[in-house]
């Protein structure tokens, strides 16, 4: 009987081993994956863009299926402006999505669509101020379709002016999609993340 439970301990005691983990082979999980792209599109949006960096959100329980950014601009624009700016951003977040080999496997889908991101840009006046009544006031990219929302001087709430799907705003702006990276015209939206 002892030499059972004797037995039966060691086998315990093996089983528990942790198994053996080449130094040096971390491989990312998603969610520090899906903060690298994020990071490195708010980065290069700041500086090239002047949108301020403001929030992030997702959704990956299993796989990542969308990814958010949100920003806020401290700057009036019109809706052709705030389309620019939309489209620039988003464009931008999605080829540095579908352009990192260790994200791929995690996707919902590869490569990753226009209605798996949100984006948002809060805008206000340069010293911080809110905008005026009926100016626009926020602009968001979600599922696909682009919104431009004013705040109504009539009751404070806002209300969208104006709508339009991702593919009419990229044929307006001249985009145009290849292998998952978004151009314009000819020229990869400023540049390609590795």
């Amino acid at each position: 009987m002892r030499v059972f439970f004797f037995l039966l301990l060691l086998v315990f005691i093996a089983s528990c081993d942790p198994p053996y983990i080449e130094e040096g082979s971390h491989m990312p999980d998603k969610v520090s994956l899906a903060n690298e792209v994020r990071i490195r599109t708010l980065v290069q949006l700041k500086k090239e863009m002047e949108l301020y960096p403001f929030g992030i959100g997702s959704g990956m329980m299993d796989q990542i299926r969308m990814l958010a950014l949100s920003f806020r601009y401290y700057k009036e624009v019109d809706i052709n402006q705030a389309r620019a700016l939309l489209m620039t951003a988003g464009t931008l977040f999605l080829n540095t999505i579908n352009a990192k080999e260790q994200i791929r496997p995690f996707l919902q889908n590869d490569p990753f669509q226009p209605n798996n991101i949100e984006i948002a840009i809060f805008l206000a006046k340069p010293n911080g101020s809110k905008h005026d009544p009926d100016k626009l006031t926020v602009v968001s990219m979600t599922r696909g379709i682009l919104e431009y929302d004013v705040r109504s001087s009539e009751n404070g709430r806002l209300t969208t002016i104006y709508e339009e799907t991702f593919e009419e705003a990229a044929e307006k702006l001249g985009f145009v999609e290849e292998n998952g990276q978004y151009h314009q015209g000819t020229q990869l939206v400023h540049g390609q993340c590795q």
